[in-house]
């Protein structure tokens, strides 16, 4: 009976991890493949999702709303990063007219996505950032070590694979992809009951007012002074 790459799930990610070529080799050839990127990339979205719950907190959301959003920013994550995907494969059909399909570049790029699965370390107090940035160039090494298996291309050539795409992406978004991240921030609006305060400032603002952490004057303790 032959493995699939759902069998091998958790040994291909660890290994993807590691940077180790054979975790994208076998993901390119093992059955249900596709299925089991699906799976890894809403479990990513799911960790990064985890890791901005403050926002829910902040926003005073209920239990079932809670999770409720949290599994909508997982899918939207899983929806995004298709299209991140889809600009890189077309990036290197163009640019390096490399004879790859899509569902290869999908496996590969999706796999390279397996240290983003610690992002909810990114909610750590004053190591958020630095977390976030050290698991971004982890997940590009992967990137750059799956890709460059997958498509045949030296490191120059992925690297501007991953740079134009992003560009891409980037222009995509702002133009095509505008009503999309509108219907996402409805969508994640409407799941959580209220207009959810994603803004750094007017979280700080919300943490102040809200929970009552600006201290007020004690007016009592002024009077008795006087006295």
């Amino acid at each position: 009976m032959s493995t699939s790459a759902l069998d091998r799930f958790w040994e291909l990610v660890i290994a993807a991890m590691k940077l180790d070529p054979e975790a994208f080799r076998a993901m390119e050839i093992l059955p249900q493949g596709n299925r089991a990127v699906l799976i890894l990339l809403l479990l990513v979205g799911l960790s990064n999702a985890i890791a901005q719950a403050i926002v829910l907190f902040v926003n005073r959301v209920s239990k079932v709303r809670f999770v409720l959003c949290l599994l909508i920013s997982a899918l939207l994550f899983a929806f995004g990063y298709f299209f991140w995907i889809l600009s890189v494969w077309l990036v290197s059909h163009v640019l390096f007219k490399v004879d790859v399909s899509f569902a290869v570049v999908y496996r590969t790029l999706g796999l390279a996505t397996a240290p983003l699965l610690l992002s909810f370390f990114i909610a750590l107090p004053y190591l958020g950032i630095p977390v976030q940035v050290l698991l971004s160039l982890w997940s590009l090494l992967a990137f750059v070590r799956g890709f460059a298996i997958s498509a045949g291309l030296n490191l120059w050539q992925v690297f501007w694979c991953g740079i134009i795409g992003w560009v891409v992406l980037q222009i995509a978004q702002r133009s095509i992809g505008k009503p999309v991240a509108s219907f996402g921030e409805w969508l994640s609006n409407t799941a959580a009951g209220t207009n959810l305060v994603t803004d750094l400032r007017q979280l700080e603002e919300t943490l102040q007012t809200g929970f009552g952490f600006i201290r007020r004057p004690n007016h009592k303790s002024h009077r008795g002074n006087r006295r």
